[in-house]
């Protein structure tokens, strides 16, 4: 492992050369590093369904000298975790053009960057399922926590515009209880799960995962948590770290899926579009 490279990033680079159980142990350390941190081998390896020597065998696999050295690892990158914000990343990433007579074309450039990534990431055949899904969908629910609730609000305001039955679930809310109960396997989810991975959203992808209701995740890696608790997931991968510098593509990619799913029935959505743009059928212009 090279000295500036973290635990994280060498896990990701190694995790599609392990086996399926050494899968299962690597996924569990990085969606539970601070177990990690304080737990046995065997703790861990019964915690990912799966064995202390995996465990240990998973740590050889990655370079390391054994668990304690992984113990130590996960330590420090808790530590950076922790210490250094999203909004001091977003800082960082920003300082270095403050002086710089060409700081409008480079702090767009970067943004453009982000957004060709993500467009050669998508996967043409897993957009055109999902895109169709979202049109043909009875209703379509959207979630998103911390910093990922500003796009899912964009996402639902959107697509409000253009179809009907879209809903937005905010847990710990009184209304909760009762869109959970309303969402049927006529509905679409979108989970909206970037890092740090809040809890509510995945636990509640878990649950509509479970009763079969179809689930789409959107986040940043391919070894976030929402994986398990969704039907297919569209992965933003970035080189920095900071949540607020992807933001601008994500919304770019949410409006991409705006557009797959108006491709399907482009008069009904002009219809719509109509709809909501005439004054006269709406009550503020009396």
């Amino acid at each position: 492992m090279g000295d500036t490279q973290t635990i994280k990033e060498t896990i990701e680079m190694c995790f599609h050369s392990l086996s399926k159980k050494q899968q299962k142990v690597a996924s569990f350390v990085l969606n539970n590093p601070t177990y990690v941190a304080t737990h046995s081998a065997a703790e861990v390896g019964m915690k990912a369904e799966t064995s202390e020597t995996t465990v240990i065998r998973f740590c050889y696999a990655l370079g390391l000298t054994g668990y304690a050295q992984l113990q130590r690892e996960i330590t420090l990158f808790v530590f950076n975790q922790t210490t250094a914000s999203t909004l001091g990343n977003y800082f960082s990433s920003k300082k270095e053009l403050f002086n710089d007579q060409q700081l409008i074309e480079k702090a767009i450039g970067k943004d453009i960057v982000r957004i060709n990534r993500i467009s050669e990431q998508v996967d043409k055949q897993m957009f055109f399922k999902v895109t169709k899904q979202l049109h043909e969908a009875k209703n379509i629910y959207v979630m998103g926590v911390g910093a990922s609730r500003f796009a899912a609000e964009w996402l639902h305001f959107t697509m409000s515009i253009l179809r009907p039955n879209v809903s937005i679930i905010q847990a710990k809310t009184p209304e909760f209880i009762r869109i959970m109960q309303e969402i049927t396997d006529e509905s679409t989810v979108i989970v909206i799960s970037l890092h740090r991975y809040f809890k509510e959203p995945l636990q509640i992808a878990e649950v509509l995962h479970k009763r079969g209701i179809p689930v789409i995740g959107i986040t940043d890696s391919k070894l976030a948590p929402i994986h398990e608790h969704c039907s297919q997931a569209f992965v933003l991968e970035q080189t920095e770290k900071s949540t607020i510098d992807l933001m601008p593509a994500l919304i770019s990619f949410l409006n991409l899926l705006v557009t797959g799913m108006m491709s399907f029935d482009p008069e009904y959505y002009n219809e719509q579009r109509l709809h909501y743009d005439d004054p006269n059928n709406s009550f503020i212009a009396e």
